[in-house]
């Protein structure tokens, strides 16, 4: 070995070094240091370079973070910590507020993520502002605190200063002195941690970096990847990805750097759902490191949680991944109920351990969702969807069907458990994840019907029809479709489509239901009776009157024979035939009928009585109003009970049928919308022309809220509002009111439907001058303002 060679040798620790010169002599040289301390002889090639990828965009969103972090620089002094989960954007702020300081003061660079990263870095800032090779390796050996000359030099530094310490996600290498305020300059730190003693002894102004807001999101992906692409789909891919930064990088990487095909968004849209955590790294560059790959950033973060002790962070992800991407309530990780459904791979004493390291690496958030009509806030953990998608696809193939099964107990016995409705609707959609995986599809399916039948009594189609839909598709899954149980459950799907607006759609389900039921009815009468009932009204709505009427009273036979002529079930097979019966004109019939019907009530019995009695009351107010109706056309033929009827009766009758609805289905209910439907136009016949405008804007207005501006309902309550308020003079909202309608109702209806007929006929008194103009001119007829004949109503739902 040569002489310059030896003189370059060295020893730290408690290390020795053996050097042979001239193959002769031997020299042993010792070194006697602080037991324990880590030294190095390197130095990064420079700290006044930012250690991070240049930013492939123009930073436009965070201005008010920017503008705050910028005004602290200016002043000078502080410790401004950015945290986040990994991904979103610190280190890019960091790097543009690096680059804007640059030409006005001395910036700084560390790269923290380890110890002896963050000691090599921190000693060549030291150097940098004027320490001496021999402080500085005094420092490395050991004989020197090498934290209190970094910030000797840092406070007697001639310029001011930009400090940044980056990815110093274990903050616990920062807690011996290295992370200080100082009057001469600015320290920003990233970190994944949230909260670490090191930002409170520093005294540190926390800063949250969060996924992006939709617009700026969409800017980033329209930045990164410019082209032709719709503005509509640019947002969706955006929205799809959770509107996370590193995420939308990746996906505008990938689409601007194609060499060999050209994928428009659509196309990348429609391939993320094989894969969307490998196509996502696709979109990183050949030396990307693993925090610039969707697949190792957030792992990063989990394996800093084992390697401190916190296995459990893991077992709780992967727990949280089978559920959906909903907020969490906490209630369902309570350490009681995860030891009574066994999760594998998490000891229930580990729960809230493994839960606060998340929260830590700020890999999961709590927060606090609104309770459900006004009840109490419920407290919930909520995880990005594609960190979850992530976590979901590296779980071991061994140890899902287990892992799966345990979250399914766990939804299970939360649901099952009386307490805050607020929180079950929170479960909801983590029922509906577990419903539509084969793996757990029967464990959550009595769960699911009981979710579904409440959302259909409580007159929320919408919200019922996934579970609907699920607990049809999950009975096949699991072995039981021909089972009795399964063929209400396609009942029930028929239904619900139907009662939300989609005549058409609920076509071959109830098909379906009934060719199911036919097969069950020796065993199950009833079953049949019910997939007729929902054929007849069904057909009903779609215009076939005489299909109704015979599935209505083939329905009718077997309740009757089963369960006797005073039943609930019965009685509701007999309203519908009343109705059935003035559609098709036959108003005499209807009346003699609804007369009957009404008599039956105070015998009524039967678990939905109440439910029973109010439609058989509002019924058959509708059918002795239809009988008026028809009563001003010449050609109706009339018979002694239409002759005797009167709008007072008519009236009483309604209100009866709104107070008996609004006593069972309560004030807001879209069945008590309906018989405010029918009491807005009797309020209009009986002459009170004022409250029967207002109750129909309130009808339409809880229409549109719950059902939307398209529904069927929506549209019918529109063409009478439309009418009313044209025939009172107001022809500039009737005309806007009754062209929509009109043109909803053929788009989605057809021009047959006696709703597109109603919306017809409002746009007339819209259309003509109005009569009170006419009438002022002394030209025009006096016009009662009532309905024309024919005018039929549909009785909703």
């Amino acid at each position: 070995m040569s002489e310059d060679a030896s003189l370059r040798a060295a020893a730290y620790g408690q290390g020795r070094i053996f050097q042979s010169e001239r193959d002769i002599q031997i020299t042993e040289h010792h070194h006697h240091g602080t037991p324990g301390t880590s030294v190095s002889a390197t130095s990064p090639a420079s700290v006044r370079v930012a250690l991070s990828a240049p930013l492939r965009a123009a930073l436009r969103d965070r201005k008010e973070l920017r503008e705050e972090l910028l005004a602290a620089v200016d002043f000078g002094g502080g410790v401004h910590v950015l945290h986040g989960f990994g991904g979103c954007g610190k280190t890019a702020v960091a790097r543009w507020l690096f680059d804007q300081a640059a030409s006005s003061l001395v910036t700084l660079w560390v790269d923290a993520s380890t110890e002896v990263q963050l000691r090599d870095g921190m000693l060549a800032v030291a150097a940098d502002r004027g320490a001496s090779p021999g402080e500085v390796r005094a420092a490395q050996e050991g004989r020197r605190a090498a934290a209190d000359l970094v910030w000797q030099r840092l406070d007697a530094s001639p310029e001011p200063w930009l400090l940044v310490l980056d990815n110093a996600d274990d903050p616990r290498s920062l807690r011996d002195g290295w992370l200080r305020p100082s009057a001469r300059g600015t320290v920003l730190v990233t970190s994944r941690q949230a909260v670490d003693p090191a930002w409170t002894s520093a005294g540190a102004r926390m800063h949250r970096v969060d996924v992006l807001p939709a617009v700026e999101a969409a800017q980033l992906l329209h930045d990164l990847a410019p082209g032709d692409h719709q503005p509509e789909a640019t947002l969706r891919l955006a929205q799809r990805l959770g509107f996370h930064p590193l995420a939308l990088t990746l996906a505008g990487g990938f689409l601007s750097q194609q060499l060999l095909e050209s994928w428009t968004i659509e196309e990348y849209l429609e391939r993320l759902g094989e894969d969307p955590v490998a196509l996502l790294d696709r979109g990183a560059g050949l030396e990307s490191g693993a925090r610039e790959r969707l697949s190792r950033t957030w792992q990063l973060s989990l394996d800093a949680l084992a390697q401190r002790g916190l296995p459990e962070a893991m077992a709780v992800l992967r727990l949280l991944a089978c559920l959906g991407h909903a907020p969490v309530p906490v209630g369902l990780l309570a350490p009681s109920t995860v030891l009574a459904v066994g999760v594998p791979g998490l000891a229930a004493e580990r729960v809230e351990a493994g839960l606060r390291g998340l929260l830590s690496a700020s890999l999961v958030d709590l927060i606090e969702v609104p309770g459900y009509a006004g009840g109490r806030p419920v407290r919930c953990v909520t995880a990005h969807g594609l960190l979850i998608e992530t976590v979901a696809a590296g779980v071991p193939p061994e140890q899902r069907a287990v892992l799966h099964t345990a979250a399914a107990k766990l939804v299970n016995k939360a649901m099952s458990r009386e307490g805050d409705p607020g929180q079950v609707r929170l479960l909801e959609p983590h029922l509906l994840t577990l419903l539509n995986n084969s793996i757990t599809a029967g464990e959550v399916l009595d769960a699911a019907r009981r979710v579904r039948d409440a959302h259909d009594t409580a007159g929320r189609w919408a919200d019922a029809l996934p579970f609907a839909a699920g607990a049809a598709k999950a009975a096949s899954r699991v072995g039981k479709a021909k089972d009795a149980s399964a063929v209400a459950d396609v009942i029930a799907l028929g239904k619900i489509i139907h009662m939300g607006g989609d005549f058409a759609g609920a076509v071959p389900v109830v098909e379906e239901a009934l060719d199911a039921a036919t097969a069950w009815a020796e065993q199950s009468p009833l079953l049949l009776a019910q997939a007729r009932f929902q054929a007849a009204i069904l057909c009903n709505k779609r215009g076939r009157s005489t299909d109704s009427l015979r599935f209505a009273r083939q329905a009718h036979e077997i309740r009757q024979l089963i369960l006797g002529p005073t039943h609930a079930d019965t009685v509701e097979t007999i309203y519908l035939q009343v109705e059935i019966l003035f559609h098709t004109g036959q108003f005499g019939l209807a009346v003699r009928l609804a007369r009957q019907l009404v008599d039956l009530l105070p015998n009524l019995h039967g678990e939905r009585s109440g439910e029973v009695a109010a439609l058989s009351l509002l019924d058959s107010a509708v059918a002795m109003r239809e009988a008026l109706f028809a009563a001003r056309s010449s050609q109706a033929v009339m018979d002694d009970d239409v002759r005797a009827l009167s709008w007072d009766q008519v009236w009483g009758r309604s209100h009866e049928a709104l107070h008996a609805h609004i006593a069972y289905f309560g004030p807001s209910h879209l069945r008590t919308a309906s018989a405010r439907h029918n009491f807005a136009v009797v309020s209009w016949e009986h002459g009170d022309r004022e409250a029967a405008v207002a109750e129909i804007r309130g009808v339409l207005d809880l229409r549109r809220a719950e059902l939307g501006d398209e529904h069927p309902f929506s549209i019918h309550a529109t063409a009478d509002l439309a009418r009313m308020i044209g025939l009172l003079g107001d022809t500039k909202e009737a005309a806007s009111l009754a062209t929509k309608a009109y043109a909803d109702a053929l788009r989605i209806l057809g021009p047959e439907h006696f709703i597109t007929g109603l919306c017809r006929h409002a746009l007339e008194p819209a259309e003509r001058v109005t009569l009170a103009h006419l009438r002022n001119r002394g030209t025009a007829p006096e016009d009662d303002g009532s309905y024309e004949a024919g005018d039929d109503v549909l009785l909703e739902p």
